[in-house]
């Protein structure tokens, strides 16, 4: 009897979302799907930057809750299950990095958009009463 090793990876990944997220019925299910750009500085006699590119999903209402605020260009950080899918095209090998997110946090508005306004409320006061 062959004993079946059962592997978790777990993926941090931050980066800006390269599409708005779109929402699918799979059967009974829903799921929530984007990609992230993770691009990182490549450090050698000619510096460049190399981009990985990872498809994030969300299964379920949480996705569904979640999808008009993940937009083209806006910088998160997700966390998840990961896994590849390989693949040939054209030919030639091709993979792609997955992960079902289990955490997902916002860091930055996209890019090219101008900061919203801050109301009164928001606003910090240094005469504020603090309460310590």
């Amino acid at each position: 009897m062959q004993k079946e090793n059962n592997i978790m990876i777990k993926l941090v990944i931050s980066g800006r979302v390269g599409q708005d997220a779109e929402v699918k019925n799979v059967g009974d299910n829903t799921v929530c799907s984007f990609s992230v750009a993770h691009t990182e500085k490549v450090y050698s006699p000619t510096p460049s930057e190399k981009t990985i590119w990872v498809t994030c999903s969300i299964w379920g209402e949480r996705g569904v809750k979640l999808a008009p605020h993940i937009v083209k260009g806006t910088f998160v950080v997700v966390e998840g299950s990961g896994g590849v899918n390989a693949f040939m095209k054209n030919g030639e090998a091709a993979a792609v990095i997955r992960c079902m997110v289990n955490s997902l946090e916002f860091g930055g508005k996209p890019t090219g958009v101008e900061n919203p306004k801050v109301s009164e409320a928001t606003t910090f006061k240094p005469e504020s009463d603090f309460p310590f």
